[in-house]
């Protein structure tokens, strides 16, 4: 999902030209709107890009729990899953396509076995929760309320 980065680079990065524009005709009304759609605009993408992983990953399999690392990035915490499993006749282990907020995460065992679900096209992509359709809905919802709000 390097794409996804990539993609998700470009947002900040739009949002920056144009809050440099919006500095040079010293519109700081403008600036303000800019900094607020680009949050509002990311927070989308995101969330568009959950459910895509929703859509795509969809075949259920097992998968054998090895590990989780937590990452930190300012004060939210969350933990990547790693997994081991087989799919079509080939091995895989290799790290959760989704980070999982700390306090949202599963107590997951070492060696016990959960259902997990891949992308049949790229079996290497996997995710641990296909039910987050609600908070991904909402948080749809926030970053058009922030867009909205950005321009009163």
């Amino acid at each position: 999902m390097r794409w996804k980065k990539m993609f998700m680079g470009l947002i900040p990065l739009a949002g920056g030209l144009a809050g440099t524009y919006a500095l040079y005709m010293e519109d700081t009304e403008l600036l303000h709107a800019l900094l607020w759609c680009t949050v509002g605009v990311e927070g989308i993408c995101m969330s568009i890009f959950d459910l895509i992983k929703i859509r795509m990953c969809g075949t259920q399999i097992y998968g054998t729990f090895i590990k989780s690392r937590e990452s930190r990035s300012n004060k939210m915490q969350t933990v990547i899953p790693t997994f081991r499993y087989t799919y079509g006749g080939v091995s895989y282990e290799n790290e959760s396509n989704e980070e999982v907020p700390l306090n949202m995460a599963k107590n997951y065992e070492s060696g016990h076995t959960y259902p997990i679900y891949i992308c049949e096209n790229e079996p290497y992509l996997y995710i641990t929760d296909r039910k987050n359709y609600g908070l991904i809905i909402f948080q749809i919802i926030i970053g058009i309320f922030i867009i909205v709000t950005a321009w009163l």
